[in-house]
């Protein structure tokens, strides 16, 4: 039996998705698939702070006010906030199809660093990843509602920085032996990022075409990632504190999918009716059902509302 968290070379284990690439890209049905009873949006949290002598950002100079300060995490406030949270702070709504940026009624890339009336200062929210406890606790759920919890794949995307090779980011890796030379960190080979070479330079699940949405396969039941300590075991992985989501996880009986596209600050589930209920009612997630046809793009209009 393959280890959690191995390099799957069989690309064919992905092929179950191909359906989605007749669906238009960016729609709900091209990132998770036709069939399911239910499907819903997991949003990702977002961060938000503000001095812990004032107790607001307004009226101080966010440029100097920790200029004495030795430790500015001390000094600093911070929690995790919901988007509902969110809209509640700036009078906006809450929905299904909502928008990060019209709740917090600011352009699109324009949220981070505004302020709210209590004097909570936010930040943007992640695209294309969600963060390791909220997957931890999703995973859980999950894990329930399929008869394979202890295996499935985790569909990784190759783009990330550093992954396949060093460009974008630098990685020492040394081979076995003493005269081994030292690696070349400039070297954009594949072999010279994170992932071993054999890894690297493998096969490919290529989804969509030409888009650039191709993914690495590893072996991850749903168990594995309700370990709150996964981030340490995925070779994807460089940092746990900024651990890297799958972009696509499904157990082998194919019950449901969880996707992370890659250009979304929220995470589609498509499963049956009751994991869809329960994965809204759990805490620690912010989790609404959502219809196929729902428009999450940008310019959508079913967005022009706040």
């Amino acid at each position: 039996m393959p280890k959690p968290f191995e390099w799957e070379p069989d690309i064919s284990r992905g092929e179950w998705l191909r359906p989605m690439e007749a669906e238009p890209l960016g729609s709900i049905l091209s990132v998770v698939p036709r069939g399911f009873e239910a499907y819903a949006r997991l949003f990702h949290p977002v961060e938000r702070d503000r001095p812990r002598d004032t107790r607001t950002w307004h009226g101080v100079d966010q440029m100097t006010h920790f200029d004495d300060v030795v430790d500015i995490g001390a000094a600093l406030e911070t929690e995790r906030a919901t988007w509902a949270e969110v809209a509640t702070a700036f009078g906006t709504t809450m929905h299904a199809e909502a928008q990060f940026a019209r709740l917090a009624r600011r352009d699109y890339g324009d949220v981070g660093g505004v302020i709210d009336a209590a004097g909570w200062r936010y930040g943007d929210t992640e695209e294309g990843r969600l963060d390791p406890t909220s997957l931890a606790v999703a995973s859980a759920v999950l894990a329930r509602h399929t008869s394979t919890p202890d295996a499935g794949i985790a569909a990784v995307w190759e783009g990330w920085g550093g992954l396949i090779s060093a460009a974008g980011v630098a990685y020492l890796r040394f081979e076995a032996g003493d005269d081994a030379p030292a690696p070349d960190i400039r070297d954009p080979q594949p072999g010279s990022g994170l992932l071993r070479r054999e890894v690297a330079a493998g096969s490919r699940f290529d989804l969509h075409g030409n888009t650039g949405r191709r993914y690495v396969l590893f072996e991850a039941g749903a168990n594995d990632l309700a370990d709150a300590a996964w981030p340490g075991r995925a070779p994807w992985v460089a940092e746990v504190m900024w651990a890297q989501s799958p972009s696509i996880l499904w157990p082998d009986d194919h019950s449901w999918v969880l996707a992370t596209e890659i250009d979304f600050d929220s995470t589609l589930i498509a499963g049956s009716t009751q994991l869809i209920r329960e994965l809204v009612q759990t805490p620690g997630l912010e989790v609404l059902p959502i219809r196929t046809d729902a428009d999450l793009t940008w310019d959508g209009d079913s967005l022009n509302r706040p």
